[in-house]
């Protein structure tokens, strides 16, 4: 590559020489010399004209041998610290792009987290309005049964101070009979007589 270069150079300069009309290579030639050559170019002097070529061919040869290997030497250490900088970038990305994936696989994650709390609270919620429906419905049936234990307990009390009642109505008919015999009249107004004796023994209870 240095080679190719070089030899590049060289030929840009010979052409460079041989084109350029040089007013100094005029002016040196005698006056009225033939003109011949390369008469076209307005160089009068070869020599001239080949030492220069010569000079620049060892200044580009001295730059090839010295200025060349540092410019390579540069060259090559962008071009590694520009594939370095590609490689970190391309490196880069693609730990961006893991980084997006466990990101996003976090977030599903915590997302299915909520959704699970949001759940069990939900059953929860559920659970304790079915449990206070039941507890209701306990409550209405022990009400209900108290109310009706409560309701024969009276029954059972009325029941008994029936049947007091009637012993009473009974004994004091049986005292009436004893002191006389009773006809039906008698029985009638006996019976009339111990129901209002009944019912002033009620009233005074």
């Amino acid at each position: 590559m240095r080679f190719s270069l070089t030899c590049r150079l060289f030929v840009i300069a010979a052409i460079a020489v041989l084109l350029v009309d040089v007013p100094v290579f005029a002016s040196a030639a005698p006056a009225g010399e033939a003109k011949g050559g390369l008469d076209f170019t307005g160089i009068k002097r070869y020599d001239l004209g080949i030492y220069t070529l010569i000079v620049f061919g060892l200044l580009i040869a001295i730059l090839s041998k010295f200025a060349w290997p540092a410019i390579k030497e540069g060259l090559e250490k962008r071009e590694v610290n520009i594939r370095g900088a590609l490689d970190e970038a391309r490196k880069d990305r693609e730990d961006a792009k893991t980084a997006l994936v466990e990101a996003k696989k976090q977030l599903d994650a915590a997302a299915l987290q909520v959704k699970g709390m949001l759940d069990e609270a939900r059953r929860d919620a559920d659970a304790l309005k079915t449990s206070e429906r039941e507890t209701g419905v306990k409550d209405a049936a022990a009400e209900r049964d108290r109310a009706k234990r409560e309701i024969e307990a009276a029954k059972d009390a009325a029941l008994k101070e029936i049947y007091e009642q009637a012993v009473k109505l009974a004994a004091l008919m049986s005292e009436k009979a004893l002191q006389r015999t009773i006809s039906v009249d008698d029985h009638r107004r006996l019976l009339d007589e111990s129901i209002g004796e009944l019912k002033g023994l009620t009233s005074k209870a």
